[in-house]
């Protein structure tokens, strides 16, 4: 039995590539991510795509699914696999979650060059890992195979991440079974400025309850500030505070029309250091203020 140490010092010599999710919260930077999600489901993260490999399995909740150009009813306890690149969009109604009003998901994302790795530490993986590189979009798994990789994934949940490694390799051979699957997507083809509003729009999703530089978010698109600026004038017709601020109202909006929480709470949730500020921006948006939004929406 090869040491799991010795095994993931030997793994990440051939990861020329790290892998940059940008998870819910904050970016995730390893070989392999491990994800248990249990949110409200209006908080999952918006269209989006990545650099990574994702297998995703629905615990509790269902609703459509948005993969690359197609769109499909989603269920509870589906399992999908995405190739990188692919953007992709999960849309939970609100009556299907669990007793706390949440839904449940495992997301596990692996960087393409693991499997690379995986070729050259064990040639025997090789038609494996050729089947999954070869995929021309997501699939959905059936039968006893989707029951292998959800129990699978379940049994990771607790553990470390250390102790997650040889099931991960278990678990993407396992997903090398794709006889049966069904093709739930394909890539859209985006070119270079949809890729990078894209990259900018999962930005401003996973940050926009904080203060984002302009710094920041042009070298994140890999732009100087005086090209990044331009390049949002010309894709979106405003400049990138006017962007973010309308996505935080939007934000703003929904917590108005599905919770109870204070005004002011939810203006410093959102990323709004006034009060005041918010309020004027949220009423030259919608046209009444968040308080007659919020009586409007009891009525």
């Amino acid at each position: 039995m090869v040491n799991i140490k010795v095994f993931s010092v030997m793994l990440l010599r051939f990861i020329k590539a790290d892998l940059k999710y940008l998870g819910y919260i904050c970016y995730m930077k390893a070989a392999f991510t491990y994800d248990y999600v249990c949110l409200p489901p209006g908080r999952q993260i918006e269209r989006h795509s990545h650099h990574a490999w994702e297998l995703a399995y629905v615990i509790c909740g269902a609703g459509s699914r948005t993969v690359g150009d197609e769109t499909e009813p989603m269920a509870e306890g589906e399992v999908i696999l995405i190739p990188p690149g692919i953007p992709h969009e999960w849309n939970f109604d609100s009556s299907t979650v669990d007793i706390d009003g949440n839904i449940i998901n495992i997301a596990v994302f692996f960087a393409p060059s693991v499997l690379d790795g995986m070729k050259l530490i064990f040639p025997e993986s090789k038609p494996a890992v050729d089947r999954l590189k070869s995929l021309a979009g997501a699939i959905a798994y059936a039968g006893e195979i989707r029951e292998r990789i959800s129990g699978l994934l379940w049994s990771m949940r607790d553990i470390s991440q250390e102790a997650r490694l040889p099931m991960m390799i278990e678990l993407i051979m396992m997903a090398a079974n794709t006889a049966g699957c069904r093709t739930v997507g394909t890539n859209c083809n985006l070119g270079k400025s949809e890729r990078r509003m894209e990259r900018i729009r999962v930005f401003c999703s996973c940050n926009y309850s904080r203060d984002i530089t302009l710094d920041e978010i042009a070298a994140y698109a890999g732009m100087n500030k005086s090209a990044f600026c331009t390049f949002m004038r010309r894709h979106c017709g405003k400049s990138f505070s006017e962007y973010v601020n309308g996505y935080r109202l939007e934000k703003a909006l929904e917590r108005l029309r599905h919770t109870d929480d204070n005004i002011a709470e939810i203006a410093y949730d959102i990323g709004f250091a006034n009060v005041t500020y918010f309020n004027r921006l949220f009423k030259s948006r919608f046209g009444v203020t968040p308080r007659t939004m919020r009586k409007n929406n009891e009525n």
